[in-house]
């Protein structure tokens, strides 16, 4: 059976419609047993990179888990593992971009620079953002994208951050519980 929030989520994340069925049952074998699932389309240390970028854009915090817990870079990699042949392409040449980066301004893949040093590539990505001028841009864009969508899909985000309950009648719409900051 088809989940319709699921699908929502892994179609709006770029997986092919044919490949549907199938990336929603992995969804759910990765829900109930994250330590079993294994890569489809990345190696470990591309996984080492998506997920520590993953976690620079959503940290765990004192509310909640962040990307890392949430397991928000083997989520990317169904999605990817999923997609076209084309996005599939993208997804490794634009990888590839970010990795060389790293490289180039510091001597070292992305996970072995120090949190000072990722951060500055992230800055750097994110300057141009909404309009990125190379491949490793283009993953910064792709990558928080798809981080958001993971993270605001799982049970972390949703539910423990979000507070989501379900599906409900409600007799008001309560507001934002946001503490109001005087000038």
């Amino acid at each position: 059976m088809i989940d319709r929030r699921t699908a929502l989520a892994l179609l709006a994340a770029g997986v092919s419609s044919q490949r549907l069925a199938r990336a929603q049952q992995h969804v759910h074998k990765l829900a109930k047993s994250p330590e079993k699932y294994r890569l489809q389309f990345f190696n470990e240390s591309d996984n080492a990179t998506i997920d520590r970028v993953s976690e620079m854009i959503l940290p765990a915090d004192t509310r909640s888990g962040g990307a890392h817990e949430a397991r928000v870079s083997y989520f990317i990699d169904l999605v990817v593992a999923n997609s076209s042949k084309a996005a599939q392409t993208e997804w490794g040449e634009r990888l590839a971009a970010f990795g060389a980066m790293a490289v180039r301004q510091f001597g070292g893949e992305f996970v072995g620079l120090s949190p000072n040093q990722q951060a500055s590539i992230l800055d750097g990505l994110a300057k141009n953002e909404d309009q990125p001028v190379d491949l490793a841009g283009k993953f910064f864009v792709e990558i928080k994208k798809l981080t958001i969508v993971a993270y605001y899909s799982s049970e972390i985000g949703l539910l423990k951050e979000l507070g989501y309950k379900g599906n409900q009648v409600l007799g008001e719409f309560p507001g934002c519980a946001a503490p109001v900051r005087s000038a």
